[in-house]
């Protein structure tokens, strides 16, 4: 009897124990499932954020090179900094400050990142248009079963922020989300996307600073009011101008000084120090309200008489037979009895009349 009672108390204990031995195992299994869940969960919300800054920094990379994007200024010389502007890499867009230093190339779900900016279209050299890129990521060839989990896919969506898309399962013909619905895929050139790819959208719109004129700005600027500069303007083109330029110091050019507007010499002028071109050749200057050849070494004419005034005359009149208006002392240059500025006069002659042997005439030529 004691010994049948010993045995049944063991084989209770057997028992027992491979029930708790399930327990454990159970327990066990259900802990490492969990644990496996929050590490994908993790892994998920981490791709999520890591695709959010790139779409970040995309954004910055846009505003900073708009300009040359929409065709206002050229690319620098030196280089922009991008192989392809059109197509940033990563590494491209951490030297240029938009990423930080060893930015991950893939994410924490292996998952690897492209981008393409799209060219824009609309009137953007004059009143701007809207700049898009496209940011996405998408899994490996043997990660393809994992990352058309709809599970994944939400958390993936909810770590963008409400600002990603995917290609779902149901629709793996469309990039759908809150702020986009685009065809997959995107652009001819683009393959289609495979099912549990992410993106996301870059934008920016240049039309609040389409009228502002930029360094080695390519577009022709017209300003209805004046210009007014403190330094000096230099040019590799023409400037033209349908008003008077003026400059409050000296107007130089490296090459030739071209002008267009003809004058006649001798012919009076508005203002001192104009420039003209004589219609026989030569530029001619204005120069005491008539225009002078310039260069030239012959300053004009004049007389002088012993006693009387410059502009009297009449009395030269009565010893010529030809009407009074036609005879002047005066210099024609000058309108007076003297020489141009920068012109001396030279004595030709000094001559009398029989009737008057006390008073003389005395012909000047002007020369420099």
């Amino acid at each position: 009897m004691a010994q049948s009672r010993g045995k049944d108390e063991g084989g209770f204990a057997l028992l027992e124990l491979i029930i708790v031995m399930a327990l454990t195992a159970l327990m066990a299994l259900w802990g490492a499932s969990a644990w496996m869940q929050q590490a994908e969960d993790a892994a998920a919300q981490s791709t999520g954020v890591w695709l959010l800054t790139l779409k970040k920094a995309v954004d910055q990379m846009l505003v900073r090179q708009a300009d040359v994007l929409v065709g206002i200024v050229e690319a620098d010389p030196k280089g922009s900094g991008y192989r392809d502007i059109w197509r940033p890499t990563l590494s491209e867009l951490s030297a240029a400050g938009h990423l930080p230093k060893g930015f991950p190339r893939r994410s924490a779900l292996g998952y690897e990142a492209s981008i393409q900016v799209f060219a824009p279209s609309g009137p953007c050299l004059t009143r701007g248009c809207k700049i898009e890129a496209l940011v996405w990521a998408q899994p490996l060839s043997g990660q393809f079963q994992q990352a058309a989990d709809t599970n994944r896919l939400g958390k993936l969506l909810m770590a963008l922020e409400g600002q990603g898309a995917s290609v779902h399962p149901l629709a793996p013909q469309r990039i759908k989300g809150p702020l986009f619905d685009r065809q997959n895929p995107p652009s001819p050139e683009h393959s289609s996307f495979p099912v549990g790819t992410i993106a996301a959208l870059s934008f920016y719109d240049s039309t609040q600073y389409a009228h502002f004129v930029r360094q080695n700005d390519l577009r022709d600027t017209r300003l209805k009011g004046g210009l007014v500069v403190d330094q000096g303007i230099s040019t590799q083109a023409g400037v033209a101008a349908t008003g008077a330029v003026r400059a409050g110091t000296r107007v130089s050019a490296a090459e030739y000084l071209q002008v267009g507007a003809f004058a006649v010499a001798g012919a009076g002028c508005e203002a001192e120090g104009l420039i003209g071109r004589a219609s026989e050749g030569g530029l001619l200057v204005c120069h005491q309200g008539r225009w002078q050849l310039s260069g030239s070494d012959f300053g004009g004419i004049f007389m002088t008489h012993t006693w009387r005034s410059c502009h009297r005359n009449r009395h030269i009149a009565e010893f010529f037979q030809f009407a009074a208006d036609g005879v002047d002392m005066t210099n024609p240059r000058t309108g007076e009895c003297s020489c141009p500025a920068g012109f001396s006069p030279r004595l030709l002659a000094i001559w009398r009349f029989q009737q008057s042997e006390l008073a003389a005439y005395r012909s000047f030529i002007c020369l420099r």
